[in-house]
């Protein structure tokens, strides 16, 4: 699911993982506008069935617990999420996209940046059901 991959782009001099508590200020200072912070801690956690906050090397993110893989995390002034196999094209007619643009003229590719299956959030009411399936698919144990 692109563990690698994000956690490859996150590295920093900031701790692994750490609780949202654990910093004095997260939605203003840990780099990440703080609409977009509230949006994945205050409105998509809230859909999961497991509280999924953390701070991933600096990073506002939701992470599930057991597994630690990363499904969510604020970026600057977006944030980017993991959708479920096949829900792609779903993702993006709502309005998420794979590229976001920014204002210093770049942009920044979610799949390559963060993995296969991730896209920037658009604010699509069905975000919650995606990152909802996610975390059903990573707690599912596979019989090999």
């Amino acid at each position: 699911m692109g563990l690698t991959v994000v956690l490859r782009h996150l590295k920093s001099e900031a701790p692994p993982i750490a609780a949202p508590e654990s910093h004095a200020d997260p939605y203003y200072g840990l780099g990440s506008h703080p609409d977009c912070v509230g949006r994945i801690w205050e409105e998509l956690n809230t859909a999961l069935p497991v509280d999924c906050r953390a701070i991933v090397y600096g990073t506002p993110s939701l992470v599930e617990p057991k597994s630690g893989v990363v499904i969510a995390l604020a970026y600057g002034t977006s944030y980017a999420l993991q959708i479920p196999q096949g829900k792609r094209g779903d993702a993006l007619a709502a309005g998420c996209k794979q590229g976001q643009r920014w204002s210093s003229g770049g942009s920044t590719d979610a799949g390559t940046q963060f993995g296969i299956g991730w896209v920037f959030g658009g604010w699509a009411k069905e975000e919650g059901g995606w990152l909802r399936e996610v975390v059903e698919e990573v707690q599912t144990p596979r019989v090999l």
